[in-house]
């Protein structure tokens, strides 16, 4: 069973260990694109559900955040674990969330890659394609102190 990761508190945790060498992500049209396609840049990867409640409150403000930030710089990303292709689809449709998205339905990836546990969770992963922050629970993603603290080098630059 999937908890939901509510708590604002929790400190995001920088000392895990995730291998992303060689990860591929899955688009919603079923091709794939290698992690690697955006080295050079922050990566800003949200895993999120259409039957989880934070995770649909969140996904505005992560909108908001992926207009606001240099796209030359950063990249704001979903991955959905939903089963239903078609809710994932009319969710963002119906809520104009258009930066990148991606699927894993079964959780393979999220859970064995990535150690995810619980939804939502966001992941920072740095230029270098290294994971920087883990971010457990819906999230002000417009409070700019927030990202200053969690953003490598910060807002400023990497």
């Amino acid at each position: 069973m999937m908890l939901l990761g509510c708590s604002p508190n929790e400190a995001p945790r920088a000392e895990d260990q995730v291998d992303l060498q060689g990860l591929e992500l899955t688009r919603l049209d079923g091709t794939s694109v290698p992690l690697q396609h955006w080295k050079g840049r922050v990566l800003i990867i949200n895993l999120w559900a259409t039957w989880c409640a934070p995770c649909r409150e969140e996904m505005p403000a992560l909108q908001a955040l992926s207009e606001q930030l240099d796209p030359e710089r950063y990249k704001v990303a979903g991955i959905s674990v939903d089963r239903d292709l078609n809710l994932v689809k009319e969710f963002l449709l119906k809520y104009g969330i258009d930066f990148a998205e991606f699927r894993d339905p079964n959780m393979k990836m999220a859970k064995a890659r990535l150690g995810v546990e619980v939804l939502p969770e966001t992941l920072i992963i740095d230029s270098d394609g290294r994971l920087h922050r883990r971010v457990t629970g819906i999230r002000d993603w417009s409070d700019a102190d927030f990202l200053e603290s969690i953003l490598p080098g910060g807002l400023a630059g990497g």
